[in-house]
Parts: structure tokens; sequence; C-alpha cells
């Protein structure tokens, strides 16, 4: 059983601030917000109402109703919790079956997201990057600092539904990384990243004409704005944190956070008018 504070601390979580980090389309309506393709679905603080619908509710109920999570996944995407295997002794876990291909992904993440078919071809080819057998997810395998597999971060690949979201049972702190190691493995910088699309944006747009280089880096996924994972990813590889979050509010006020918390860092952003950096990627290549 998950705490009833932590559960607690779900539900009051606010809303709005947390799907705009992870790119929801918000347009703000006064105090509160609305999503731009759904005119009556209104957002205030840890509340949600859907007008047309007569539906209302909290935080975890949009997500577990609407974001394609079940409730244990919305707890860790709301407050980095994830339960100790005494707490889930007993339980069922739910295993991810992989699919015998990985047509879905491979176009999602070609003709939808612009990235490099190279890069997505090695991501699979190392183990990186799976499809998701009942969904067609993405998912974004995630690896310690030995090489040990402890969870994930998915990704919808339907354009009409989406869906972002962690693999019950994904360790704490940790988060969907790729690494640029020298000889000696030390890094020079850790780059933290709101997905695991931008941060493979990034890596596409520095690596045109080899233009810049990523070695000494450490690339980390946050799977939305998580200090948790900024923090214990940053003490176990090294290097200077980066923070390489999008162009919005959600944005600033995680930057803000870092500032206040004393933590060293740089701030590397997608370029202006870009919201992010998988827009950048984009407009880049289409230009």
């Amino acid at each position: 059983m998950i705490d009833k504070d932590i559960i607690r601390q779900a539900r009051q979580t606010d809303l709005t601030t947390y799907l705009l980090s992870i790119g929801e389309p918000l347009t703000r309506s006064g105090s509160r917000h609305k999503h731009r393709e759904h005119n009556s679905l209104v957002f205030s603080k840890n509340s949600y109402f859907w007008n047309s619908k007569g539906e209302s509710g909290n935080t975890v109920d949009y997500l577990t109703r609407h974001m394609g999570m079940d409730f244990e996944a919305a707890i860790i995407a709301l407050t980095g919790f994830i339960p100790s295997e005494k707490e889930i002794a007993g339980q069922e876990k739910k295993e991810l079956t992989v699919a015998s291909d990985y047509r879905r992904v491979f176009a999602y993440l070609q003709k939808s997201r612009g990235i490099n078919a190279k890069l997505i071809q090695d991501l699979i080819v190392s183990g990186h990057l799976k499809q998701e057998a009942d969904t067609n997810n993405a998912i974004f395998v995630m690896y310690d600092e030995r090489g040990k597999r402890v969870g994930a971060e998915l990704e919808g690949t339907l354009s009409d539904r989406r869906f972002k979201g962690i693999e019950s049972g994904s360790k704490y702190g940790y988060g969907f990384n790729l690494r640029y190691p020298t000889r000696n493995t030390i890094y020079k910088y850790a780059l933290f990243f709101e997905s695991a699309v931008d941060l493979l944006s990034f890596v596409h747009i520095k690596t045109l004409h080899h233009k810049k280089s990523l070695a000494n880096c450490v690339l980390v996924s946050m799977a939305g704005l998580k200090i948790n994972v900024l923090e214990h990813m940053a003490a176990i590889f090294g290097g200077l944190p980066v923070l390489c979050v999008d162009n919005d509010p959600a944005a600033n006020a995680f930057i803000a956070e870092v500032t206040a918390k004393g933590i060293t860092h740089r701030v590397s952003r997608p370029d202006a008018p870009h919201k992010d950096w998988n827009e950048q990627l984009i407009k880049t290549i289409s230009a």
C-alpha cells in the first residue's frame, strides 16, 4: 500500500504546472488555464473541470482518466515516490511486453519527431529503445551506473492520443540516459532534459555536420521537471549540471528552484522562439 500522505501529496500537486512541464498545450485564461484542443477543459491549481462532459476531479484523477496512467504510475509521476520492496511484496508486478518489431516506434521518432534514423537504430541495438507490444508505446530504457536496467520512460506513438509516463516500479531518482565518456569515463557535464525525445533531438542537433562533440557528457531525461532526478544522477555520474529545459514558465520555475537550493549549474535552452529541443530540430531539418 502507498502511504496516505504520499497519495494526498499527489492529489494536491498543481495540475497546470505538471501538464505544462510535459508539454501539454495549455493557454492562460484569467487565473485558470484551458486546453487548446478542448475549449471546455479548464484547469485550476490541483483541479480540472471538463464542462462539456460534466466531469471534474483532482490531479490524480486527470492522469488516470486522460493520460493513460494507472494509479501507481500517476503517483510516481507526480511525487517521484517509488514503493519499497516491502510495500510491493505480494503484489503482482506489471511487466512490459516488448513487441516483435519496432516499426511503430521507428516511424514515430523519425517521421513525427525528426530523429535521425541512424540514432534510432543505434538505440535499438544498444537496448535503450524498445516498443511495447500491447500499446506500441516507445520504451526508453533507464540504466543505472552499473548498466543494470532500473526502469523506463514511456511515450505514446499515436498522434491523436498524447501519453507520457514512467514504467511501474522504476527506481527512484533515475532517468533515461545516454553517456559519451572518454577513456577515463570522467564526465565534465551532466545535461538534463524534460523528455527522452528532447534529449535525442539535442543529440541530433549537436551532431549535425559534426559541428559539436558530446564527449565527456552524460545526458539525462528527467521525464518532466524533477529535481530529485537531477540531484541523484548528478551525484552518481559527476559533472556540472546543465539545465537543457524548455522555454516556458514551468521551466523558469524549475531553474529558480535549482538556484534556490544552491546547486551550481548552467542553463542551455533551445534557441528562441522554439519552445523545446524537438521543435528546434524539426525547424532546423526542414529549413
